[in-house]
This record gives structure tokens, C-alpha cells and sequence, in this order.
């Protein structure tokens, strides 16, 4: 018995771990929260777009600087370094806060953009429709290389801007397939596992965008060198 349970707490602690992760980031971004919870309940488009805009203006104070913190727990995480949670969040979102409020600034207004777009024109044309999605998907991607970056490496934000673009394009196919990955956890999640969005969803995510950005990365100083 004794066995069993040794056998079980890494299991355990993962467990606590990602769960206190995932609700320190999103006690973070408790108002995007509630409106993200409200832009699935409400069915008029002006009303979609009014909080649509809203959860845009929020973004960059609340969510790009909490979300870069997660990632930077979970970077610690791949580096096997041990640390309290909840200590480290608050110091990755302090030390990156005006990066990651410049950041997001720039990609909330792509994600506006993008969004806005589908909205408009997902009643006509099944083709575009697809073109649009295919466009959020690969910004979706380019997001979370983006967190990596920020927690990975010190370049300046026009220059990080720039690296992440090469990062997302180097290798298509693999990348793709983790946005796929992230996309049916969140499907999944909002759909059929609802307590995923309260315990993992977040380092979820993290996890996958890290480990997809640092293997492209790899690649690319190994191909350098």
C-alpha cells in the first residue's frame, strides 16, 4: 500500500501544482474571465462586440501580463527547477509587465482585427470562413510563442516581435499540430469538461505552447551553430 502511494504522489503533486497555477492566473484575469463566461452566453452581434471590445481593452493590463507569468512558471518547470508557485508568478508578472503590456497591445488589436472579421463574414462564403480561422489559428500560435519568448529570452519587444514570426513559420507541420492539440483541449474543456477551465486549462496550454516553442527554438540555434 505504502508502494502504491509513493507511486502516486508525483501524480498528486502535479495535480496541486497545475491546479494552483491555473488559479493564480485566473484570479489574474477574473474580469476577462467573467466576460469570456458572458461572450459564449449572449447571441446578439452588437452585444458579442461590445464585450468582444471590452475583453480587447482588458487584454493587455490584465491577461498578456498574467499569462506571461504562467508561462514563466512553466519554463521554470522544463528547466526542473523548484519553486513556489504562487512567489514566482507574482515576481515573472512584475518583471514583465511592461513588456508583456506592450506586447499586448499590438496583438489584441490583431486578434480584434481577426475576430471581427470572422464575425462579419462567417454567413457568407464557407471558403473565406475557413481562410479567416485558418489565419486565428496560426495568430493563436504566434500568441503563445510570444508568451515563450518573453519568459525565454531578453531581446527587445520589436526584435522578440520579429523572432517569434520566424519561430511560428520554421517548422508549419508540427507547429500546426500543437495549435490543433490546444484547440480540442479547449473545445473539450468548454464543452464537455467544464472543471478543466476552473483546475488546467491555462498550464494546459502553457505547457504545449512552451514545449512546441522551445523545440522549434532548439532547432533553430542547433541549425545556426
Amino acid at each position: 500500500m505504502n508502494n502504491v502511494f509513493g507511486r502516486m504522489q508525483p501524480i498528486f503533486e502535479w495535480i496541486t501544482n497545475l491546479a494552483a497555477l491555473n488559479i493564480t492566473w485566473l484570479v489574474f484575469i477574473l474580469p476577462i474571465a467573467y466576460l469570456s463566461v458572458l461572450l459564449v452566453l449572449v447571441e446578439n452581434t452588437s452585444q458579442v462586440l461590445m464585450v468582444l471590445l471590452t475583453i480587447v481593452i482588458l487584454s493587455p493590463f490584465l491577461l498578456f501580463p498574467a499569462t506571461t507569468a504562467m508561462f514563466g512558471v512553466v519554463r521554470k518547470w522544463f528547466m526542473k527547477e523548484e519553486i513556489k508557485i504562487v512567489k514566482s508568478f507574482w515576481t515573472f508578472y512584475k518583471e514583465n509587465y511592461k513588456r508583456s503590456l506592450s506586447g499586448g497591445l499590438i496583438l489584441s488589436f490583431l486578434w480584434l482585427m481577426g475576430v471581427v472579421d470572422y464575425l462579419y463574414i462567417k454567413s457568407d462564403v464557407s471558403f473565406v470562413n475557413y481562410i479567416v480561422l485558418f489565419i486565428l489559428a496560426i495568430l493563436f500560435l504566434y500568441t503563445l510563442y510570444f508568451f515563450s519568448d518573453t519568459v525565454h529570452t531578453e531581446s527587445k519587444l520589436t526584435q522578440s516581435l520579429k523572432n517569434v514570426l520566424i519561430i511560428t513559420v520554421a517548422n508549419p507541420i508540427f507547429s500546426f499540430g500543437i495549435v490543433l492539440i490546444c484547440i480540442f483541449i479547449l473545445y473539450v474543456s468548454f464543452t464537455h469538461l467544464p472543471f478543466l477551465i476552473i483546475l488546467f486549462i491555462g498550464p494546459f496550454i502553457a505547457i504545449l505552447g512552451f514545449y512546441g516553442y522551445q523545440k522549434v527554438f532548439t532547432t533553430i540555434i542547433n541549425v545556426q551553430k
